[in-house]
């Protein structure tokens, strides 16, 4: 047990030489009650006027579902953790407990439902608290958000209790059997296509070359909770009709027992071919079984891909590039007011526009405008932004125009029915062109990585159950007294409605939408722990994954994945190690999985005419992906040499710690005779590196945890004090205190240029050259960890 004088760890170094979204007063067309404004909208003249309608009584409201009551666990070590995670967390993190939002933050809203974070990689690694995500935000000062970021003081910050309990909640996860899912049959990818072989044979022979289906069956293979699931099915669903251009809607159909596999035909979504054609084109998980059953089902539906996983489809279509082209949304917002048959300038012209105007909007820093106007299918809202409140942005000071002599607006977002009943979105700049994304200095969509609002997805999560209310701060303002003109008091006495009718617009606008929902089969409250369900299903894909979903993804279970990877090309191994050790970003998956496919599966691969890269994920600013810590073995025997590899997201100092069953830690690097530890930003760093000065060895049986943490600045992240003259290698006698004490102390000074230190795979200098600052947004420490058997 004993290793240098002093310490007490299991593993030996032997030192031999030196050098080495729109918005209202009443929190209406936004996010949440954080964020600000999308850039958005100019009124420009159309094509047609259409008559004003609305309807005759008040639409009855939806009524929200209970808050769920959570039950705190009956396990000390689980209820410490519960204890932890409601007093830092759940006021953004669970719904029902939210404070000063709306919506809980990135679309997660279950941090008290322990086992549902249990049971998700993208959060929790049973076994390995310094390597979860729950964990390590918090021991990298993102969270909690409000009180390091905002300056919060009524909450208090996370201390060593706090993150012992979750420690031990996490690490007691590894040693308890896993909800066990052996008594589901897996679903293999012979089976799903002759589900699909038998329910094209049931239909219309001439509905079969348009028949398209979606799957979640490697969802259901990993046994994701059967509530969950219910909200995978709805979201996929409401989805569709969401990118839907025809007036009739798809109904929920699942074609086998477990309801993993959705039918939906082109024509009722008023598609062609050739806007199936290109979703298969930037499909990235576009392979099949060698079998009579795809080739029958191919030449049915005269598709060699006539099915798509529903989580991959539900996000990449809801965002832009795909998402304009279903819709075939113009170039800009004029296109836009021709396709559905608004002109706007004629309808405020002669007061068939209808608005509310507001100081405080729940997005937007600065007042707003929201415009009302009938339109081909239904209803158009449009909104007028402003990137200021002074002169011509003031709508209290020019509550006409937009014009040269009334209010000047920076840019708008459009919220308009769907032949069906349900709504598209649109956002635009104030000259009127296309935006894919609000600038993040204008609007924020705290539920998104990146922080942007983005068309589609953005809004389907804040319009849930269509259009919101708003309350006007403009018409009495101006009709009470005389600081007005008369001409001007006229016009807006036409064109912003006393609150009642204002209300009757938006109640009758939003039970259009929910009896669309309805006809669908959906059901129009229904989230996943205060998410809706199109963004649910869109996180769910998003999230990081673990062996046990990638080896479902390729249709496969965990043992035929660790038996058939042993030979998988040198070039994906690294991946590999990762899957087996911990989690992976999706969009290092989403690359490889048609090339690491072949390698482990009988699966082949169907090529698809045009094909093309899909679009990049969405990443956090500043953070292309978190640190990656491998080891070259799962276990080792006493003796064996381990090696480690470090890939950093960014140039960064470099912290390796070793962690035994006690919590005493020894720190690896930096040490006495390899003290400069700045490493590149994407280059692959090995340790102890070829010509290293010391060996990292094994030396008694056990576990061990290997931490690695790389700050932007010099003694960062971690913050442990070396003193070399007295210890070769810094023992840490309790890491989860030295790691409670680096949350609270600030990193001073500015970090130095560094010279040396470390030699890539390559055998390339792997460091060299004054450090980056971050960018705004940038986390300022990585971590990651490994749990390594001895033996």
């Amino acid at each position: 047990m004993s290793g240098f004088p002093g310490f007490r760890l299991r593993a030996l170094i032997l030192a031999t030489a030196a050098s080495f979204a729109l918005g209202s007063a009443q929190l209406s067309w936004g996010e949440d009650a954080k964020p600000t404004v999308p850039p958005a909208a100019t009124a420009a003249p159309a094509a047609t006027t259409a008559a004003p309608v609305a309807p005759a009584a008040p639409a009855p409201a939806l009524v929200a579902a209970p808050a769920e009551v959570i039950t705190p666990p009956t396990d000390a070590v689980a209820k410490a953790a519960f204890d932890v995670l409601q007093r830092n967390c759940a006021r953004c993190h669970q719904n029902g407990q939210l404070i000063s939002r709306e919506r809980p933050a990135k679309n997660f809203g279950d941090i008290l439902k322990l086992n549902e974070i249990a049971s998700n990689p993208n959060y929790v690694l049973p076994g390995n608290p310094l390597n979860s995500k729950l964990y390590k935000q918090i021991a990298d000062k993102e969270m909690p958000y409000d009180v390091n970021y905002e300056g919060e003081t009524k909450y208090g910050s996370v201390n060593e209790a706090d993150l012992k309990a979750l420690q031990d909640w996490i690490t007691a996860l590894g040693t308890k059997a896993s909800a066990s899912c052996e008594s589901h049959k897996f679903i293999e990818p012979e089976d799903m296509v002759s589900y699909m072989v038998t329910d094209l044979d049931k239909q219309l022979k001439q509905r079969q070359p348009t028949t398209r289906y979606l799957t979640l069956t490697h969802l259901a293979n990993i046994c994701a909770d059967p509530d969950a699931m219910k909200v995978y099915r709805q979201g996929a669903i409401k989805f569709l009709n969401s990118v839907g251009r025809s007036s009739d809607v798809v109904r929920l159909e699942a074609i086998d027992p477990e309801g993993t596999i959705l039918r939906f035909n082109l024509t009722d979504l008023g598609w062609s071919t050739a806007d199936w054609d290109n979703i298969i084109a930037i499909y990235p998980y576009n392979v099949q079984p060698d079998s009579e059953f795809s080739r029958t089902l191919a030449t049915g539906t005269k598709t060699p891909m006539p099915y798509v996983r529903a989580d991959w489809f539900t996000f990449t279509a809801s965002q832009p590039p795909l998402y304009d082209d279903l819709l075939k949304l113009g170039a800009n917002f004029q296109a836009l007011q021709k396709d559905q048959g608004v002109d706007v300038a004629a309808d405020i012209a002669n007061f068939v526009a209808q608005r509310a105007a507001f100081q405080k909007s729940g997005v937007s820093q600065n007042n707003r405008l929201i415009e009302r106007h009938p339109s081909r299918s239904g209803y158009f809202w449009t909104s007028y932004d402003f990137a200021g409140n002074k002169d011509h942005q003031s709508l209290f000071d020019f509550p006409l125009g937009p014009s040269a002599d009334g209010f000047h607006h920076d840019g708008g977002e459009t919220i308009f029915s769907l032949p069906s009943g349900f709504q598209g979105y649109y956002l635009n700049k104030g000259t009127g062109e296309r935006l894919d994304k609000g600038p993040v200095t204008i609007v924020r969509d705290p539920a998104r990585k990146d922080f942007s609002v983005t068309n589609g997805i953005s809004c389907m999560g804040c319009h849930d159950q269509g259009m919101r209310k708003a309350k006007d701060d403009i018409r009495d303002l101006v009709l009470t007294g005389r600081a007005f003109p008369k001409e001007v008091r006229d016009q807006v006495d036409g064109l912003y409605p006393p609150h009642d009718k204002m209300d009757l617009l938006i109640a009758g606008d939003g039970q259009r939408f929910t009896d669309a929902l309805k006809r669908a089969g959906l059901e129009p409250t229904l989230k996943l722990n205060g998410v809706e369900m199109i963004n649910a299903l869109a996180k769910r894909y998003e999230d990081d994954l673990d062996l046990t979903l990638a080896a479902s993804e390729l249709g496969i279970n965990v043992s035929d994945f660790k038996q058939d990877s042993g030979d998988v090309d040198q070039k994906f191994r690294p991946l590999v190690r990762r899957l087996s050790q911990g989690s992976i970003p999706r969009d290092q998956w989403e690359k490889t999985f048609i090339d690491i496919a072949p390698d482990i599966t009988d699966l082949q691969v169907v090529k698809i005419a045009g094909a093309k890269a899909p679009p990049a994920l969405t990443k956090p600013v500043g953070n292309k992906d978190d640190l990656s810590l491998t080891s070259d073995q799962d276990s080792y025997r006493v003796g064996d040499t381990p090696i480690f590899t470090i890939v950093a997201p960014r140039d960064c100092f470099l912290t390796i710690t070793d962690i035994d069953e006690k919590g005493t830690g020894t720190v690896l690097l930096p040490n006495a005779f390899q003290q400069d530890s700045r490493i590149r930003g994407g280059v692959p760093v090995q340790f102890p590196g070829n010509g290293a000065p010391f060996k990292f060895r094994m030396k008694d049986p056990g576990v061990e945890t290997v931490t690695a943490v790389c700050a932007v600045v010099p003694n960062g992240g971690d913050q442990i004090q070396h003193d070399f003259k007295a210890n070769q290698f810094t023992p840490v006698p309790n890491y989860t205190s030295a790691v409670a004490r680096s949350i609270v102390v600030e990193a001073a000074g500015a970090p130095k240029p560094s010279a040396i230190a470390g030699v890539t795979n390559s055998g390339n200098a792997a460091v060299g050259g004054p450090p980056v600052p971050p960018a705004e947004g940038s986390r300022a420490s990585f971590r990651a960890a490994v749990k390594l058997q001895v033996r």
